[in-house]
């Protein structure tokens, strides 16, 4: 696939960045990364077992929320919270329309946070991640239109600069399913993400990449050093109408091969 540069909207999402590069994903590290990267019942966040499982799912119980997840690039916000029950199941991360307003862009982005480093960041290559997934639903508000709109997801690495987005490396892959229509009812998304492959795949695109006009070395600097993984509402090379949003996300969660 040939270079693709889209200078304005990389800037745009370039001002999400996160800074650290993430800890191991091997099933070791799934099952006992540091306390504070978990909630006290492992097994609400932890899924083990055979090849095909995730390694790690992050179900926002007891109010944990693995690497920040926010729509905003700050978790801290007024309009997100977690409720505890209402989820896919149990709990789930609420971007909510109330009395402190509603999220309004043109494309929601469920993405990880500047200086946080967790098991969703990283060298993929090396942990040998072959996915990513969430479950997504949308409440509204009821003239909020979602026809179109594929999820996709974006590998940013931000060449140990967090605060200089003009050496940013950003890849994506567009995806071929659709976003869940406004009738609150989750959604389940599984991307593959072929971390072994020392060529940028089929299906991929470099979103921005530092005017090296080789996409090879881009897919492979940012594979091997992802600062910020991103769950794009809509095909990145896209811009869409702006429009107000509530959304509910669960299960974020990430697959590792041993």
């Amino acid at each position: 696939m040939g270079k693709t540069t889209r200078s304005s909207l990389g800037i745009l999402l370039a001002a999400t960045a996160a800074f650290w590069v993430g800890s191991g994903c091997s099933r070791d590290d799934s099952v006992a990364p540091p306390r504070d990267w978990l909630p006290d019942d492992l097994s609400k966040a932890v899924v083990t077992g055979p090849l095909g499982e995730p390694t790690f799912v992050e179900t926002f119980d007891q109010h944990f929320n693995t690497g920040n997840w926010s729509f905003f690039g700050n978790p801290d916000n007024r309009i997100e919270i977690i409720e505890m029950n209402g989820g896919n199941p149990g709990a789930f991360l609420h971007a909510r329309c109330g009395v402190w307003g509603c999220l309004d862009t043109y494309a929601p982005q469920l993405r990880t946070q500047l200086g946080v480093a967790s098991i969703f960041t990283g060298d993929y290559r090396q942990k040998n991640v072959t996915g990513v997934g969430v479950d997504i639903a949308i409440f509204g508000p009821e003239y909020v239109t979602t026809g179109g709109r594929p999820l996709s997801i974006l590998l940013r690495h931000d060449s140990g600069t967090p605060h200089d987005y003009s050496d940013d490396i950003t890849v994506f892959w567009a995806g071929n399913k659709g976003i869940p229509m406004p009738t609150g009812a989750f959604k389940e998304f599984e991307i593959p993400v072929p971390s072994q492959s020392a060529t940028l795949p089929m299906g991929w695109g470099v979103l921005s990449g530092y005017g090296t006009g080789d996409d090879d070395a881009d897919w492979n600097r940012v594979i091997t050093g992802v600062s910020q993984l991103t769950f794009f509402f809509g095909d990145p090379e896209m811009f869409f109408i702006f429009q107000q949003w509530e959304i509910g996300v669960d299960n974020v969660r990430i697959w590792c091969e041993e």
